[in-house]
């Protein structure tokens, strides 16, 4: 960014980012960065950065194998077509995007929230031509923001999906009332607490349709739906695609990520799961 002010610290600067070949060595930053995914795509969507973490959670080997592609090609239809239009957003409106909460159905961390910050990439001539940003897990967020009330709250529905959950216990969590929460939900992800417990189910269910072998009517069943029939109406409401669909189209995980994947667990009760129409 130039200094209009002191035109002798943009002389120095650009000295320096000469002798460094670019600015592109501070990229190296975000590999030791935990837990921050960061990645860089050009005008048409095309990924020309990632680090090593956002990698591993797209399910890719190394960055040399997601150059050139696209969203599209590693997330559901609907997700990579919001992912999208944020992109368009940034780069039309030469705005940030910052700390957007969103869930992103993306390999072993599947059950998470994470905050994205995109910022749009300039030219030498002042011209977008691309987008770049990190993603960081939500947690600190809820405390930034002010609702960490929401914290025990999360991590019940992120520990207990497969289960029944009552919406007044969750509440009895946050120590606050039903309609409360409900207000909470709305403002930290905009949805309700019941559709946030939806979508948890149906992202942590994504890896178990990658990982194993399972029947998709038994996965349904570990993670909390009453029937196939209702996870399928369900995961395609949230991802534009069915189980099915998810399956084969994603099919190709890496052993790397399949050694650190953790075990499906062993599936509720009947009389503990919920049916979601």
């Amino acid at each position: 960014m130039r200094n209009a002010t002191n035109p002798a610290s943009d002389e120095f600067q650009a000295a320096f980012f000469s002798r460094m070949g670019g600015r592109q060595q501070f990229q190296a930053l975000f590999e030791h960065l935990p837990g921050v995914c960061f990645f860089a795509k050009d005008a048409e969507g095309r990924f020309v950065a990632a680090n090593t973490l956002c990698l591993g959670r797209m399910g890719i080997k190394t960055e040399a194998d997601v150059i050139g592609k696209t969203d599209a090609d590693v997330h559901p239809e609907r997700v990579a077509r919001e992912i999208r239009q944020d992109d368009l957003q940034v780069m039309r409106t030469r705005e940030p995007l910052i700390d957007r909460v969103e869930a992103l159905f993306i390999r072993s961390h599947a059950k998470d929230w994470y905050v994205t910050t995109k910022l749009p990439i300039f030219d030498l001539d002042g011209e977008v031509i691309g987008v770049m940003g990190f993603v960081r897990p939500f947690q600190g967020g809820m405390r930034e923001s002010g609702l960490a009330r929401l914290e025990p709250v999360v991590a019940h529905i992120q520990q207990h999906h497969g289960e029944r959950i009552d919406i007044p216990s969750l509440a009895k969590l946050a120590h606050v009332s039903p309609r409360q929460l409900h207000r909470l939900f709305q403002a930290a992800f905009g949805m309700s607490t019941q559709v946030f417990i939806v979508r948890t189910r149906v992202q942590a269910a994504s890896d178990d349709l990658l990982l194993t072998d399972l029947p998709i009517s038994e996965i349904a069943l570990q993670h909390g739906f009453y029937d196939q029939s209702a996870f399928s109406r369900a995961f395609h409401k949230h991802t534009g695609e069915t189980p099915m669909q998810f399956r084969r189209r994603r099919g190709e995980v890496s052993d790397e990520y399949k050694k650190t994947a953790t075990g499906h667990k062993t599936p509720p009760g009947r009389e503990d799961r919920v049916k979601v129409d």
